[in-house]
């Protein structure tokens, strides 16, 4: 699959993330933790699912990442900065290259190299996590050939 790459703007925006090392194959379970904490912290969701990669995975081995939801601020503006093993921050601004993958979230290989080539190419420097971030998944009730997954890289020229 060939994927068309644009720059993207990510607005600022306040995020609660849950850092894990282990096996992919872990990744829900820790999207399931994470809205426990933030429904104990009765704190709202106000976007999608997003899981940020700290490192390449190779097959097999384990990953560095955190899954993060976006939140609705509390009344004082404050996201508190732990909430339970999770922690609350505010992402800033900032430009990303994008690559929308649609399929099955085991065959995104393609997308994160088309990012990467890309940022290469326009002789950008990578400024932060490969992002994956879930718009379309099984908890809309659609198969996984339905799913659509934003791959994001920040970048710096």
């Amino acid at each position: 699959m060939r994927y068309h790459v644009d720059i993207a703007s990510v607005p600022a925006r306040p995020v609660v993330s849950l850092r894990r090392r282990g096996p992919l194959a872990d990744i829900g379970a820790s999207m399931r933790r994470l809205r426990e904490l933030l429904a104990e912290a009765d704190l709202k969701p106000s976007g999608p699912m997003m899981a940020r990669f700290y490192a390449d995975t190779t097959p097999g081995a384990d990953a560095d990442y955190d899954v993060a939801i976006a939140v609705v601020p509390p009344a004082d503006g404050c996201v508190p900065d732990a909430v339970g093993e999770a922690r609350g921050e505010w992402l800033p601004l900032h430009q990303v290259l994008e690559a929308v993958h649609h399929g099955p979230h085991g065959q995104m290989g393609e997308a994160w190299a088309a990012v990467r080539e890309a940022c290469a190419a326009a002789g950008c420097t990578p400024a932060g996590p490969v992002t994956e971030v879930y718009e379309v998944t099984r908890t809309d009730g659609v198969p996984p050939e339905q799913y659509v997954t934003r791959v994001q890289l920040p970048y710096v020229r």
